[in-house]
């Protein structure tokens, strides 16, 4: 992982972070001590990081699947995603019961769904309003996965521009369609990440430059029409929104260049590492803190502490659950992709042989 973007997701989360509880919590009840800050207006403006949290996923999820296989890459994946979202789940779901929000009669097939991170399969709302992204995540994975399963990892350097045009097209002229899954609207952003890494890794082409170009004017349309739809026109410019996508889109391009990219920073691993952890654990738990610790007398101390706290689970979690579990997950989750692997062994013993006797027919007599 590239130091300064392990810094970049961090910023990301404290920019989630600072959204929900500066801006979106007193505007819309999940935060009763207080009503509103000074800082508010310029909160309104977090939800942003969530776009950049695509552009990093975009960017490492492609860079990551090349070279291995697709049993290696789902199992990697999902040891990295599920164990600090159970986790997260499990915490979720206590403060839920302890603050009397849900009964557990209704809240246990809400949990078991969730556990999958896709409830609207099971007909289930997310536990904890945050978790959409991570099923928009999951959807991409699920994307790329599809190539390598197919053994056509090269079709991913053509894919990502050409999907990128047409997720502009679906996005600007067929909203309804875009709304789907990866057929546009924010996968524009999984879509820019991936093309920044081709170009990283293998230069720049016309298709790649159209690629990129569709998918900052998509992320551009998008990020403006969720902003109305969630009723923060209001309280955001729509110009503000446009240019702060670009500059997303220049950060990243910019922090993976071949300097740039060598450059090491002490810590940023572990920095980055707690993003995850942080962003699963600070909007329902985070909420109940805040009500229960801030005094309208004194809020920023009060926000301080609750941030500590929550930096402290996020902590327990990344410590806890992934580190110290790291093993386990890796032995569980390549026992649920041991099928696949038998699936690539005879895949590359078929291709092998086709290749020898492809050989021997091509030899002289």
């Amino acid at each position: 992982m590239i130091a300064a973007l392990d810094l970049l997701r961090l910023a990301a989360a404290l920019s989630v972070v600072a959204y929900h509880w500066l801006f979106w919590g007193p505007e819309n009840g999940a935060i009763v001590a207080f009503s509103s800050t000074s800082v508010g207006w310029l909160a309104a403006y977090g939800f942003l990081g969530v776009q950049l949290f695509f552009l990093i996923s975009g960017f490492v999820i492609l860079r990551s699947a090349f070279g291995r296989t697709a049993s290696a890459f789902g199992a990697g994946r999902a040891a990295r995603l599920y164990p600090a979202f159970w986790a997260g789940v499990v915490l979720t779901s206590a403060t839920l019961l302890i603050t009397a929000q849900s009964a557990p009669s209704e809240l246990l097939p809400r949990v078991l769904a969730n556990l999958t991170m896709m409830p609207g399969v099971f007909g289930q709302p997310h536990l904890d309003g945050v978790y959409w992204t991570l099923t928009l995540e999951l959807q991409f994975y699920a994307l790329v996965f599809f190539f390598l399963v197919i053994g056509r990892r090269q079709w991913l350097e053509g894919f990502f521009p050409f999907w990128a045009i047409g997720m502009l097209a679906t996005t600007v002229f067929y909203p309804d369609v875009a709304a789907l899954p990866l057929c546009g609207d924010l996968f524009t952003l999984f879509a820019g990440g991936a093309i920044v890494a081709l170009i990283s890794r293998s230069g720049w082409s016309v298709h790649r430059a159209a690629g990129l170009i569709a998918s900052v004017v998509g992320a551009v349309v998008a990020t403006i029409r969720h902003a109305a739809a969630a009723g923060e026109g209001d309280s955001t410019n729509p110009v503000v929104l446009g240019a702060v996508v670009v500059l997303l889109y220049a950060f990243i391009f910019v922090l993976t260049l071949p300097r740039m990219a060598a450059i090491r920073i002490p810590g940023s691993r572990f920095m980055g590492a707690l993003t995850y952890p942080l962003y699963l654990s600070h909007a329902v738990v985070g909420y109940a803190l805040l009500n229960l610790w801030v005094n309208p007398a004194s809020i920023g101390i009060g926000i301080a502490v609750v941030f500590v706290v929550v930096v402290v689970i996020a902590l327990y979690i990344h410590l806890a659950v992934e580190r110290a579990g790291a093993r386990l997950w890796r032995s569980l989750f390549r026992v649920v992709f041991l099928p696949l692997t038998w699936f690539e062994g005879r895949a590359i013993g078929r291709r092998t042989a086709s290749d020898t006797a492809g050989l021997s027919a091509s030899r002289p007599s």
